[in-house]
């Protein structure tokens, strides 16, 4: 698989970007905030890709992070969204805003966003809440020892998926550990439930 393509920006349209990568330009499928923040053309490119595959197209879609690209691979495995919906979404809201949503059960700010009707939105809360819940979409996953120890976050107790997740979804790991021990303090029947400790801390952010 194209993991990543580095380049210089040939040209830049709505939802695409050329990349000048030597002997050829790649088109790059994107969401339209990465296309709205790339450069001038001969600037320098980094862009996380994924190459799709379909039996009468191959399609090379890029993005600024490993995380939109992640949420983008989470998106497609919803029923009812393909990839150009996936690649709208991700231009209209930040991956971590998204996945705010998704672990709230925010169906109305998810229906607010192109291409999601009510249906498919509770459709995708069912079908992601739990992971992103766990920080599974970042690609965090609780570990086997007594603590996890990943580049960018904070140490913590095996066990403690929420905090894992909220890091996962931006948050600072302090501001995080607060929110998250205020919501179990509130409300401590919340204590064996991963998703809603993160739903509650997300609401004292």
């Amino acid at each position: 698989m194209i993991e990543y393509v580095r380049g210089k920006v040939l040209a830049v349209h709505p939802g695409r970007i050329v990349v000048d990568v030597g002997p050829m330009g790649l088109g790059v499928d994107v969401p339209s905030s990465v296309a709205h923040a790339a450069g001038a053309v001969g600037s320098e490119i980094q862009l996380h890709t994924h190459l799709l595959v379909r039996e009468d197209a191959l399609q090379l879609v890029g993005f600024q992070t490993d995380v939109q690209k992640q949420m983008f691979l989470s998106l497609t495995s919803v029923s009812g969204i393909g990839p150009k919906v996936a690649l709208k979404l991700l231009g209209e809201i930040d991956p971590g805003e998204l996945a705010g949503a998704i672990v709230r059960g925010d169906v109305p700010r998810l229906t607010r966003l192109p291409g999601l009707g009510k249906k498919t939105a509770e459709v995708l809360v069912a079908h992601l809440r739990d992971a992103i819940a766990k920080g599974k979409v970042a690609g965090l996953k609780p570990g086997t020892k007594s603590s996890v120890a990943t580049p960018g976050f904070a140490s913590v107790p095996f066990g403690d998926e929420a905090l894992l997740a909220l890091q996962a979804l931006g948050a600072d790991p302090a501001r995080a550990r607060a929110a998250l021990d205020k919501a179990l303090a509130e409300s401590p029947e919340i204590a064996g439930d991963t998703s809603r400790q993160v739903a509650e801390a997300l609401r004292r952010l």
